[in-house]
């Protein structure tokens, strides 16, 4: 691999643990090697901007590649984003509607919006994941950019409704799987490679320089696209299998443990 110049991270299930937090001790002096090297931090998460935001108070220069690709800013500068038009809006909306084993999420660019009828306590574990969340009586009402929908399904229907929102959103969203019955839809040619690779123009980085840690399916592009995609041991065997590397699960912090090592035996 060339010399390294940008490490990106996913988040849930991979840089934090399965209690929502990571080693902040370790990471610091992680981070310190990676400023001394100036290797850019990322944080490449299917999460909201400002939630992702939250994790990092102290290391104001990170930038986050959020909602799958869709936005990408640090804490000055929007670098980009994209966002669906209003008639491919309204078509998921109308499919999605129609499948009663999926609670809808639609996440905009000032925020995220479910509907009013949700209960309590989905209501309280989906602001875990979007700190800017409202209820509305109609998705149709929302006057916002909407990145990306977000969804949650039962565990063991995830794969079928994969499958079958692929077939149905054709052209409109791609269905990726962030694991524990959560199904994003996204942008048509939007994930995280693809954010990886506008942020790698803008900051003259090459998909080569680049070190990206994933464990899911919705990080299987990222970790295709850069120069050392490593997967979590929790990570399922089809991510393994596209990964140049492994590492330790998310409970061992395996993120911190692999920059650790190349880091401080790097050139």
């Amino acid at each position: 691999m060339s010399r390294l110049k940008l490490v990106a991270v996913d988040m849930d299930g991979t840089f934090l643990n399965d209690h929502g937090k990571y080693d902040t001790e370790a990471f610091r002096e992680v981070h310190q090697l990676m400023d001394k090297k100036n290797i850019q931090f990322v944080v490449a998460s299917g999460n909201q901007y400002y939630q992702l935001k939250s994790f990092f108070e102290d290391y104001p220069e990170t930038i986050f590649v959020s909602e799958n690709g869709a936005m990408i800013a640090d804490n000055n500068k929007e670098y980009w984003s994209a966002s669906f038009n209003r008639e491919d809006y309204l078509k998921v909306i109308e499919i999605t509607s129609q499948i009663p084993d999926l609670d809808m999420v639609s996440c905009g660019k000032t925020s995220a919006y479910v509907l009013s009828n949700v209960s309590d306590a989905w209501f309280k574990q989906v602001n875990n994941y979007y700190t800017h969340l409202q209820r509305i009586d109609k998705f149709e009402n929302v006057d916002d950019e909407i990145l990306k929908f977000a969804s949650n399904c039962p565990d063991n229907a995830t794969d079928g409704l994969v499958q079958e929102l692929t077939d149905k959103l054709k052209g409109i969203g791609t269905p990726v799987s962030g694991g524990n019955g959560s199904i994003d839809i996204i942008q048509p040619g939007m994930n995280k490679a693809a954010g990886l690779s506008k942020l790698g123009k803008e900051l003259d980085i090459k998909p080569e320089e680049m070190c990206a840690f994933g464990d899911g399916g919705n990080d299987i592009e990222m970790l295709q696209y850069v120069g050392d995609g490593v997967a979590m041991a929790n990570a399922p065997q089809l991510v393994k299998n596209i990964a140049d590397n492994g590492t330790g699960s998310n409970n061992e912090q395996g993120v911190i443990s692999y920059l650790k090592n190349i880091l401080e035996n790097e050139g």
